[in-house]
């Protein structure tokens, strides 16, 4: 098994699925690092506790949850700088992996490897990374655990990933597909210091698909628009990282076909969209960050298991009610869920309560006292559902 994979079906044929996972959070030459920099372009960049928590979490369920008959899960390979280097347990094979550091040089040897392994008509590229970048132009750079090491280059550092993208029509893999799960603002400081000639490590050259390639169909889904923020969270798994991974649950799937719940490209970057304007889940950073994609095809990217699970949206037609009731769902699960009306000396919650519900019928009811039991029967089914109890 090459350094940087974590698995690998030695048996897999040419129609499989390659995938190439990077959380980038220790940063060495950043305030806080072990030999911090002063050069003008790292004003502001920090080190970051979230992207190696949203790339275990990416490369975990890629391993036990991702299906696609036609194209298994073949290889994937893990890089990390995190504060406190872990082992990445295997979920299937509970068999602990060291994990090698998310330098550019390690990046780019990765990424060589992940190419050449998807170098198939059948196969499918998956590409996730989750750290800090910076927008120049309408170009973005992804920043390396080891950026500013080069002061007089420090884009060095990092890795060019329009080019990473341009440069994949010389890979013959039909299907790919690309998370960046990071900031896209633009950089003056950068800019100013070190121009716009070298925007990162090209790692695969090129620009058009060659004569005799299967034609390409690539999506690439960015955590949010150009020149703007990407939202993290201090010590969990990242907001578009969370909505990417509960939308494979069943949000972002839909079964127009047959009776299997499929999730594609498209419907993916709805269904994150969706999540990210929701109080419920994104709390106060609702609407901080808007996923986007400027290229994309729509093709099926994974196959649920079993029946979808969706989130349930259920409030009071006037959200001050919200702060004092108590909601209850029956009907699909083992037992009742219920959420006890809040605190009543604390701050007033108007949110609406959000379960995350298998498909199928329930009963949602709103209890605000003796003379106000509120009641509605609902269908959970993709992408969500939203409900809204009156008074009597």
């Amino acid at each position: 098994m090459a350094a940087f994979t974590v698995h690998l079906d030695e048996n897999a044929g040419p129609a499989s699925t390659h995938a190439v996972v990077i959380g980038v959070g220790a940063y060495t030459h950043l305030n806080g690092g072990p030999s911090p920099t002063d050069h003008p372009g790292a004003v502001g960049l920090r080190q970051l506790s979230s992207p190696p928590l949203s790339a275990r979490a990416f490369a975990t369920w890629m391993i036990d949850q991702y299906h696609d008959e036609g194209r298994p899960l073949a290889s994937l390979a893990l890089l990390l700088s995190e504060a406190a280097p872990t082992p990445f347990v295997h979920p299937k094979t509970q068999v602990n992996h060291v994990v090698e550091s998310a330098t550019i040089d390690n990046i780019v040897d990765a990424i060589e490897e992940w190419k050449d392994r998807g170098d198939h008509d059948e196969a499918r590229l998956v590409f996730y990374f989750c750290g800090h970048g910076v927008s120049l132009g309408t170009d973005s750079s992804l920043l390396a655990a080891d950026m500013f090491a080069d002061r007089n280059s420090p884009l060095n550092g990092a890795l060019h990933f329009e080019a990473l993208v341009r440069g994949l029509n010389n890979c013959r893999a039909a299907q790919q597909v690309f998370f960046v799960d990071a900031c896209r603002e633009g950089s003056d400081a950068l800019v100013n210091t070190v121009g716009r000639d070298t925007l990162g490590r090209v790692v695969v050259g090129g620009n058009l698909r060659p004569a005799g390639f299967d034609p390409r169909m690539h999506a690439v889904l960015y955590s949010t628009m150009l020149r703007a923020t990407a939202v993290g969270r201090a010590g969990g798994v990242s907001l578009f990282t969370d909505a990417l991974l509960r939308s494979f649950d069943g949000s972002g799937s839909e079964n127009t076909e047959d009776d299997v719940w499929r999730v594609t490209t498209l419907n993916l970057l709805r269904s994150t969209v969706r999540f990210m304007q929701e109080p419920s889940f994104a709390g106060t950073l609702v609407n901080a960050s808007t996923p986007t994609s400027n290229e994309s095809f729509e093709f099926d990217f994974h196959e649920l298991r079993g029946d979808p699970v969706v989130p349930v949206y259920i409030g009071c037609t006037d959200p001050e009610d919200n702060a004092r009731a108590e909601f209850i769902c029956k009907g699909n699960i083992p037992e009742p869920l219920h959420r006890p009306p809040p605190d009543p000396d604390g701050e007033p919650d108007l949110r609406e309560w959000a379960p995350f519900l298998p498909f199928g019928e329930y009963t949602v009811e709103a209890v605000l006292g003796p003379e106000d039991q509120r009641s509605k029967s609902l269908d959970a089914r993709p992408p969500f559902f939203r409900v809204r109890l009156a008074r009597p």
